[in-house]
């Protein structure tokens, strides 16, 4: 009701005089918990089906292999590639395993993206700009390919909602703090509009501000659609719902002025 109310009401100033800031910040929490969990649930599910291919190309299709002290070592010919050409046969990522020594890194030229394992390192290439190299003496863990596929099945879930309750906790704040930086903006409102209010009643017109242009962001990431300078828009509502509730402000005043 209060949703409706802060997006259609005409009058719903009065009930932002009326309350205390604290329930306005509950009030903000309770919406980023409903818009946060939707944005999280999406990205959850790609990331646990993700998992799972994980696992089963591992199982499927990876030769055994061993990480010891700093040391690769795989069953099977050598060397090992797994390549996801598309349609057009175009080499896009790879990864290969070549601890014979036949390969030289040089081999991730052809491919867009891609990492090169040997014996005792690792060349992840990130795209045509960026290459890295790191050394497997720096892993401390011994681990096989039972290892790696044992941890994916039983730590996926709680890291998924570990990360799903940490996550929440970090929208809420990242929209904590965008009121208060849209409260810069109300504050240059109010006083372009001579409204005289003081900054609590400011911070609580932010606060239902930014209701709708949250819900369309949200809208927009539920469904992977990308608005250049989208951030154009999204402070452009906010600012035309700040003049809104300001006047109905004024109204408020003149009134209680004329009843006076």
């Amino acid at each position: 009701m209060k949703l409706k109310s802060s997006l259609l009401d005409t009058n719903f100033a009065t009930q932002i005089k009326a309350e205390e800031v604290g329930k306005s910040v509950k009030y903000l929490l309770i919406l980023m918990i409903f818009i946060g969990s939707g944005i999280m649930i999406k990205a959850e599910i790609g990331i646990d089906d993700a998992a799972k291919k994980m696992v089963t190309v591992l199982k499927t299709k990876f030769p055994d292999f061993e990480l010891k002290d700093g040391h690769l070592k795989c069953s099977g010919v050598m060397p090992f590639v797994l390549n996801n050409a598309d349609d057009k046969n175009e080499k896009d990522e790879v990864i290969i395993i070549d601890t014979s020594g036949k390969y030289t890194p040089e081999i991730l030229d052809k491919y867009k993206s891609g990492a090169f394992f040997t014996e005792s390192k690792v060349v992840y290439k990130k795209d045509a700009f960026e290459t890295k190299t790191y050394n497997l003496s720096d892993v401390k863990v011994n681990l096989t390919k039972a290892d790696i596929i044992n941890l994916i099945t039983k730590w996926t879930i709680p890291a998924l909602i570990f990360i799903f309750l940490i996550s929440l906790f970090f929208i809420f704040l990242a929209k904590l703090l965008g009121v208060f930086l849209l409260s810069i903006i109300g504050i240059i409102i109010n006083k372009l509009m001579n409204a005289a209010l003081d900054y609590q009643t400011i911070f609580k017109i932010c606060v239902y501000a930014i209701v709708l242009p949250s819900i369309i962001k949200f809208g927009l990431s539920m469904f992977s659609i990308s608005i250049p300078y989208f951030w154009i828009l999204y402070y452009g509502i906010a600012s035309f719902y700040i003049v809104r509730f300001i006047k109905e402000f004024n109204k408020l005043n003149e009134e209680a002025i004329s009843t006076n």
